[in-house]
């Protein structure tokens, strides 16, 4: 685990982040991970932080990606914790489905069912309160749940303006380094991804702790993002 600010940690379930929000009252997990994988090791954390697994009180999805959800049932089992999504997203979780269709060749839609199904396993997921854009959470001083849509229709971010500090999921990625929203069949709609973007730039970030890739810090980096391109 990384600690990026006091009590906040980054946790790596296999190629996907997760991030554990510890603060003294309670836990709250950010993304639950890949089925198989992201539990136990959520529930490793908690112990090496001298914390009960029924501390953990909320699991935040940011949408309904089997990296990002699949091992939330496992993790509300263990601890008893509420599982928390956007409606469009959880309609998704229940079926045990993603929320949008890949897109591309049949060739490319076919190998990606074949590999999600080999390595990122999903059952129904029921989701226990629906979150809505402009709600604040009583995490890190008031978390405010952002509407972000681009890569799934209904992606939730979370931003606690305490920190300047941006929960992204997969509406940014930092594979390359930097944030930035990149075209890929597994997205839903680039041009709204964009326009995502540049709504939480507007945020005044100054950390992004993305899905997938390092954590990012430095107002200047992230401003470049308001005028992102295609890839």
């Amino acid at each position: 685990m990384i600690e990026i600010i006091p009590g906040v940690y980054q946790l790596k379930s296999r190629f996907v982040n997760l991030y554990l929000i510890a603060e003294p009252e309670e836990l709250t997990l950010v993304d639950a991970g890949v089925a198989g994988s992201g539990a136990n090791l959520v529930l490793r954390t908690i112990a090496q932080l001298n914390r009960r697994p029924e501390e953990l009180r909320r699991i935040l999805i940011t949408h309904a990606d089997p990296d990002h959800y699949g091992d939330a049932n496992a993790l509300r089992q263990a601890t008893g914790a509420r599982v928390c999504a956007s409606a469009g997203e959880a309609a998704a979780m229940a079926r045990g489905t993603m929320s949008r269709e890949i897109r591309g060749s049949v060739l490319v839609r076919g190998t990606f069912s074949v590999l999600s199904r080999l390595i990122m396993p999903t059952a129904p997921t029921p989701v226990d309160e629906i979150l809505v854009p402009g709600q604040k959470l009583p995490v890190l001083g008031g978390l405010i749940v952002i509407a972000s849509p681009g890569h799934t229709p209904d992606h939730l971010s979370f931003y606690a303006p305490a920190f300047k500090l941006l929960f992204a999921g997969d509406s940014l990625d930092a594979l390359s380094g930097k944030p930035r929203f990149v075209d890929r069949p597994v997205n839903w709609d680039y041009a709204r991804g964009l326009q995502s973007v540049r709504e939480q730039v507007a945020l005044c970030l100054e950390i992004v702790a993305v899905g997938h890739g390092p954590v990012t810090r430095g107002k200047a980096a992230l401003d470049a993002l308001g005028t992102a391109q295609a890839s």
